[in-house]
């Protein structure tokens, strides 16, 4: 499969009665297995996968015998099979996310049914006949272009496919629960993510969709600070290839783009203020370093990672001649009291609480010994940039990109390869020396690679004329299939957690993020007994750090909670688990004397009489199973693991 360079074809000027024969023919077999096999009991992930494959062989096996094999026909064998699979399982994937959120949203099976059927379908014919015939027809310059557009297209039609049926991390729910007490500061980050969960939902309402709104708008911002950026360095198509690829790679497509973390708007931040910072330190643009300190103010707003853009901008004005006369001159230091001022509430929390954020962020978080631990920071790297930006790297030491003089970019002069290689190097060397003896975290290093995609994407739109031939070789035959697969891996793994994949397990550790809106409700039920009997609110507390909390406090809130019942108070202790976060905050032991309890665990042994004996007046005798599965509307109902429960009267903390 070679997706970024498809060869110049002369593709078909109309579709032909046959094609839109076999197609229609496909389709209806499709439909027709899909609901025939529901009828019959099968699941709906089960039912659709049979349905597109019976339909898509016979569409293919018709297109094959009548000697059409469509647009994708013209390819080599090789791309052409990949073409296929990549479209059809991103079909397939996108018309799970239509059918589940159709069936979330409370529509009628049919009609779900129908809509991810005709999606899918219309996605197909889109694919092969209409996009793949404009790009083979279209000149050589508008290919890459387009290319870059239906990639966009696809990673925002799977983001707003699954927005609201992709199962919620307990990291997610742990900052809702943050929203839902707005601060100036949090032990483990900075406020921005409360903020923009909090706005989402005074907008919007309650609801895994809205709470995930603010992530897909900073995955905007990241594309179009990163294609700004791309157009300073390289041509149009290189930048646009830039702007798909910065919401395709790993980090940007879950953690910045889809999943709501701290790291989301992070990364908009930082494209943005690797976007001024270019303007004022290459282009010597004064004004400029308004956006430099705004930006720099939200990145500390949101994660304090984005402070290493600082050294790497001092490196790069102690390296450059240039840049040297900024130092002279106000414009520097008034960004910087400008993003001061924007973080100055930040400090304000810190002081009146012990510093406590900024002690948690720095030392206190590496308490384990000491360990060499680069090769994980290597591993990680390679899973949330994968080795694309790696590849490219070399160019930031060569002074000729291009074998023809005239191609070179304005990316390959010796200020703009320095400006990359500081605001990448600087922060990568400061994660590798602290891999030296403590593990790192999967996303630390996920924002450093923005500033490496205008070059990759030139390198890729333009693979066929480096001036080195093998890193050309190496992107032709990297890029397409690691674009492809990424595209494959969003779309099953979506499908399989949401509706579920036959054949395809779920392990243990899927039920932190799975089942619990019927669980839940389960503990509803049990406090609106429990509040019924003791006259008291019941308390629900999970023995875990803030896994389980976080969840039940997300789902215990309206609208899952029924008509008529109050909302769940979830918490977790530091008397259980040593350890409970900002909940030791929110709500310090001491605050719920006296009040029965709820309290929830995944190992039964966790809930036994001498854990928890000495902080009760009375235990229940009966330790209840608390089960825990794809019970969404259009999952599986598969059982992915049980976790117990146990009520305790008169807490003493």
């Amino acid at each position: 499969m070679n997706l970024p360079s498809p060869p110049s074809v002369a593709a078909p000027a109309r579709l032909s009665r046959s094609a839109v024969a076999a197609m229609a023919l496909g389709a209806a077999v499709d439909g027709a297995l899909t609901l025939a096999l529901l009828a019959q009991g099968w699941t709906q992930g089960g039912a659709h996968i049979a349905g597109w494959l019976a339909g898509s062989l016979l569409w293919l096996l018709l297109a094959t015998w009548a000697g059409r094999g469509g647009p994708a026909a013209a390819l080599p064998r090789a791309s052409r099979a990949g073409w296929q699979v990549v479209a059809g399982v991103l079909a397939l994937g996108l018309r799970g996310g239509v059918l589940a959120s159709a069936l979330a949203w409370g529509l009628p099976a049919w009609l779900a049914v129908t809509l991810g059927l005709a999606l899918a379908w219309g996605l197909r014919a889109a694919g092969e006949w209409r996009i793949l015939m404009r790009l083979a027809a279209a000149p050589s310059g508008l290919r890459m272009p387009g290319a870059a557009g239906t990639l966009l297209l696809a990673i925002a039609l799977l983001h707003l496919a699954y927005l609201k049926v992709f199962p919620l991390l307990p990291e997610e729910a742990y900052y809702w629960n943050y929203a839902a007490r707005p601060d100036f500061g949090y032990l483990d980050h900075p406020p921005m993510v409360a903020w923009l969960i909090a706005l989402a939902e005074a907008l919007f309402g309650h609801g895994e969709a809205v709470v995930r709104l603010p992530a897909l708008a900073c995955g905007v911002v990241v594309a179009v600070f990163v294609w700004r950026l791309a157009r300073r360095l390289v041509d149009p198509a290189g930048a646009w290839m830039a702007a798909a690829l910065s919401v395709t790679l790993p980090y940007a497509f879950f953690v910045a783009g889809l999943l709501i973390t701290p790291d989301a708007p992070l990364a908009a931040a930082w494209a943005a203020a690797l976007y001024f910072l270019h303007r004022a330190l290459v282009g010597g643009e004064a004004r400029a370093w308004v956006g430099v300190g705004v930006a720099l103010g939200a990145g500390m707003l949101s994660k304090y990672t984005i402070a290493l853009l600082g050294p790497a901008a001092l490196l790069f004005c102690l390296l450059d001649a240039r840049a040297r006369a900024w130092f002279l001159r106000p414009q520097p230091y008034a960004a910087v009291l400008l993003a001061a001022l924007l973080f100055a509430p930040v400090v304000g929390w810190n002081y009146s609480h012990d510093w406590v954020s900024f002690r948690f962020q720095g030392g206190e978080r590496f308490v384990e010994p000491a360990r060499f631990q680069l090769h994980v920071m290597l591993q990680n790297i390679l899973l949330v940039a994968t080795p694309l930006p790696l590849l490219v790297l070399p160019l930031l030491w060569a002074r000729r990109w291009a074998a023809e003089p005239a191609a070179q970019p304005a990316h390959a002069e010796a200020r703009n390869r320095l400006f990359v290689a500081c605001v990448s190097g600087v922060p990568l060397a400061v994660f590798a020396w602290s891999a030296l003896k403590h593990e790192p975290r999967l996303n630390w290093t996920g924002p450093i690679w923005l500033a490496t995609l205008p070059m990759l994407g030139w390198a890729i739109v333009h693979a066929h004329t480096l001036a080195r031939p093998w890193l050309g070789t190496a992107l032709r035959r990297a890029a397409g299939p690691i674009v492809g697969l990424l595209l494959v891996a969003y779309s099953v793994a979506s499908y399989h957690l949401v509706l579920g994949v036959p054949g395809l397990p779920y392990t243990g550790a899927f039920a932190r993020f799975m089942g619990w809106q019927q669980a839940t409700a389960e503990l509803q039920a049990v406090q609106a007994r429990l509040q019924q009997a003791t006259g008291l609110a019941p308390v629900v507390v999970g023995l875990d750090k803030y896994n389980t909390a976080s969840q039940i406090g997300f789902y215990g809130a309206a609208p899952f909670v029924a008509p008529g019942q109050a909302a769940l108070q979830a918490t977790s202790l530091e008397t259980f688990n040593g350890n409970a976060l900002m909940f030791t905050y929110w709500n310090p032991p001491a605050s719920l004397a006296g009040r029965p309890m709820i309290l929830v665990a995944r190992e039964r042994e966790d809930l036994a009489d001498n854990k928890l004996g000495a902080h009760f007046t009375a235990l229940d005798a009966a330790i209840h199973p608390l089960a825990l599965g794809n019970t969404a509307p259009a999952g599986n109902q598969r059982r992915i693991d049980t976790y117990y429960y146990r009520i305790g009267y008169g807490f003493k903390p």
